[in-house]
């Protein structure tokens, strides 16, 4: 890469302008860094109300072959507070990252097997000061799916031999263990969710009970990896608990919301919502998909008022109601008194080709994946008793990822919701108020510095949107712009750019 190029950053414009009056979408900053197009993509990090990290492998390589790495920091005014490269070996892959108060932990494995050692950053943001950290190999073959920062310590989950396994490793002792009771037959690792307030973290479990039932169990662990519960769900005989995400503990309760579908199934049919408390009592409310009034709000209008009166006469003539999704679950927030589950319906797709086998006269078909598909994302909010508030959806419009990543992100403001989703050179808010109503929907291009910049090209697998600090999300991406001179030649160049957006 040239590197003259790769240094040139154009720093923090205002972007007040070109949006109508109407519009509640802003974007007070933006930086973009002009890229190569062989370039890498820049790996960006919320670092909260400390501004953001951003980090990538460069084309540069030193005599001995290591690679050069290049890691930036920016405050929440996108203005460039340090930048630092670090060499590293070329045997090195990045596994993970993650960031809690003021860290950033990088992970890398060397080689491409699962029982090699791993190679850990663990990196100060203010200054940029760098440990490193080996984490050797204590359990065969350790698939990697899950890696957290809490406190002075790294959890890392994922598989052995198709088993659930739990690795954790205290940054200040440089001491490995393996978490107890996790590895066991017919179980997966769903989520870690470290618990900021008191250092703890918990695991949620997906297990198969005696009765051949799917059920989530939440285990929490202390940040010395001792286990202080395990509280398994009980649910209806013939439910399958499939996803789920949890709140912390609120010192009396602790809230789970989910899927839930038939017996051998991986499709879903309904929402449950669970409260546990510490004496082991336990609360399911089950919502099926078609309980829930505007679950079909992505669709055209006249397709969901055929969809509701289908039901409707199903439900007179006292016929079941089944619907089947693949529903992934992201988030539960805490909104006061109220709990809201944020989820995404998908699908895969699948496409054929046609080949000609040696020596023969025929065609034949194969086919490959050709990534997962999202049609909608619902809101669903719940009061501490488990009863349905409101619901809403959020239409997606078939968006491709080759991975199953969150696209809708969530913010709680005072009295109201903030939903955001970007995609394709779009940005899309919708807000809900505390009541259930819709304030608000509106769609803006992503802003652009200069009016008479074009953008050409969008990288759709690259471009997306996360909540960063307060009322504020972050959108980036990788984008082909083109830009007219007053000369009237035109000339053209690839960024990788980050705005700021919130909704006013």
């Amino acid at each position: 890469m040239n590197k003259k190029i790769y240094s040139s950053i154009i720093l923090s414009f205002c972007l007040g302008f070109i949006l109508p009056v109407t519009a509640q979408i802003v974007q007070p900053e933006r930086i973009e860094i002009e890229m190569d197009r062989s370039s890498e993509n820049f790996v960006v990090v919320s670092a909260e109300e400390r501004g953001l990290m951003l980090f990538r492998e460069t084309d540069v390589r030193q005599k001995s072959g290591d690679k050069i790495w290049e890691f930036i920091h920016y405050d929440t005014d996108l203005n460039e507070k340090w930048k630092r490269t670090f060499e590293l070996s070329s045997l090195l892959s990045l596994r993970g990252y993650d960031y809690d108060r003021g860290q950033l932990c990088v992970l890398f494995q060397k080689g491409q097997y699962a029982d090699k050692p791993m190679e850990m950053m663990n990196m100060e943001i203010s200054t940029g000061d760098t440990s490193y950290h080996t984490i050797r190999r204590i359990v065969p073959s350790v698939s990697l799916e899950f890696f957290e920062i809490i406190g002075q310590t790294v959890v890392l989950g994922g598989n052995v031999n198709y088993k659930p396994a739990i690795v954790h490793y205290d940054m200040l002792l440089r001491k490995i263990r393996v978490l107890p009771d996790i590895y066991r037959e017919n179980g997966e690792i769903i989520d870690i969710i470290p618990n900021k307030r008191d250092n703890t973290f918990d695991v949620l479990f997906a297990e198969i009970t005696p009765e051949k039932i799917k059920t989530v169990t939440v285990k929490a662990y202390d940040q010395y990896s001792n286990l202080l519960q395990s509280a398994p769900l009980k649910p209806q005989a013939k439910r399958n608990l499939l996803d789920a995400q949890v709140t912390e503990f609120d010192g009396q309760r602790q809230f789970l919301a989910g899927t839930y579908g038939p017996k051998r199934s991986r499709y879903s049919r309904g929402l449950f919502v669970a409260s546990l408390s510490p004496d082991g009592e336990q609360q399911i409310r089950y919502y099926n998909y078609a309980d829930l009034e505007n679950f079909f709000g992505y669709m055209r209008e006249k397709r969901e008022e055929r969809v509701k009166r289908r039901m409707e006469k199903k439900k007179q003539e006292g016929r079941q109601i089944r619907l089947n999704y693949r529903m992934v679950v992201h988030e539960l927030v805490s909104d006061g008194d109220k709990y809201i589950m944020l989820g995404e319906a998908y699908y895969p797709k699948y496409n054929s080709y046609y080949y000609s086998g040696y020596g023969s006269f025929r065609n034949n078909q194969n086919m490959y994946f050709d990534g997962y598909r999202y049609t909608h994302a619902i809101a669903v909010c719940f009061d501490k008793k488990g009863d349905l508030l409101w619901d809403h959806a959020f239409k997606l419009d078939n968006a491709k990822s080759m991975q199953l990543k969150q696209l809708v992100h969530i913010s709680s403001q005072e009295d109201r919701v903030v939903l955001m989703y970007s995609y394709d050179g779009e940005i899309t808010s919708k807000v809900i108020q505390d009541n259930g109503e819709v304030q608000d929907v509106v769609t803006s291009e992503v802003a652009l510095p200069n009016p008479a910049d074009e953008v050409r090209k969008n990288d759709k697998e690259v471009f997306g949107i996360q909540k960063w600090y307060d009322d504020y999300f972050y959108v980036h991406g990788t984008q082909d712009i083109r830009s007219m001179a007053e000369s009237g030649i035109s000339s053209s160049r690839k960024v990788f750019f980050i705005n700021k957006v919130a909704y006013n």
